[in-house]
């Protein structure tokens, strides 16, 4: 184990390395004199350009759309310890995530105290409780503990004060980490869907139809009500107005001005015929207003029939 932590920290203090010294190269190709031109025979001037025509319009030069900035912000990040020191802690790489709730990550960070001339290099393990936030594409792991630290130029006994020196200077607010980073880098056949009891995921019913359709929402089976000295019923549990002839066993629904009628509530449904005499002895009151007012009704072609949907 001892050696398999010391390859670990190896690699991340190379990796830190690599990135503190990568700009280096840059600035001191920026910093040697260019060379001086080998003399040569004077060359031709290039022809002069026509003048462009009196209010032509000069080509807008394209610019490239910014990329979208990182959901988490980006790595690495920088902070200011409360000694006034600095640190830089570069993105974590994930070794497990169990559960997709507990998470240990190894991190290449560097430290230098307040007064020094460079940073000291090192490694840190990381653990810390999870919570997702899927539409964010973000993974939070702000009760975070830092459970190993590496750093082999500083002296053992100042570990324990670097540890509490990073762990402070860490926001809260920055202690996330973008959830396809995680995802790139733990192994994903550990995430095991698991079943959770009680949601209920049956696909719904779908309705389809080529001509005009209508949809008749009823709450269950339909409840109906008796109406007073009519041998109507109507049901109560839905929006439309859904009637049931007891005497004949036929049922009717009023659409727009016209109505249909079935000989099942679910169908099919035809237009009506001639309606029940019960229809126009429904009481006088708000409650059939609509439903008197549609008496006794727009007749209907076969083509002008809507699909219904119950």
């Amino acid at each position: 184990m001892r050696r398999d932590l010391a390859g670990r920290a190896a690699v991340a203090i190379l990796t830190a390395l690599s990135l503190v010294l990568a700009p280096a190269a840059p600035v001191l190709a920026a910093q040697a004199p260019a060379p001086s031109p080998a003399p040569s025979a004077k060359a031709p001037a290039p022809p002069a350009k026509p003048p462009a025509a009196k209010g032509a319009a000069t080509p807008a030069a394209k610019t490239a759309p910014a990329p979208a900035p990182p959901p988490d912000g980006g790595w690495p990040r920088g902070y200011t310890t409360p000694s006034g020191g600095k640190v830089v802690v570069y993105q974590p790489q994930v070794a497990t995530w169990a559960a997709q709730r507990h998470m240990i990550a190894y991190a290449a960070a560097s430290y230098e105290p307040k007064g020094a001339t460079k940073p000291a290099l090192g490694s840190l393990k990381i653990e810390a409780d999870t919570k997702v936030a899927v539409s964010e594409r973000l993974v939070n792991f702000s009760d975070l503990k830092i459970t190993e630290s590496n750093f082999p130029t500083l002296p053992k006994e100042q570990m324990r004060e670097v540890v509490d020196e990073i762990t402070a200077a860490m926001p809260d607010e920055d202690r996330v980490i973008g959830l396809d980073r995680v995802l790139a880098s733990v192994d994903r056949s550990q995430i095991m869907p698991k079943n959770v009891e009680g949601v209920k995921a049956d696909p719904p019913t779908i309705f389809f139809s080529s001509k005009p359709a209508v949809l008749v929402n009823v709450d269950g089976d339909p409840i109906w009500s008796p109406i007073k000295e009519n041998d109507l019923k109507f049901a109560v549990n839905t929006n439309w107005d859904l009637f049931h002839h007891e005497p004949t066993k036929v049922f009717y629904l009023l659409h727009g001005q016209s109505w249909l009628q079935a000989a099942d509530f679910k169908g099919p449904w035809t237009a009506a015929g001639k309606l029940p005499p019960s229809f126009g002895k429904l009481p006088a009151d708000d409650n059939w207003k609509e439903v008197k007012a549609a008496l006794p009704g727009k007749k209907l072609s076969a083509d002008k029939v809507p699909q219904v949907f119950v």
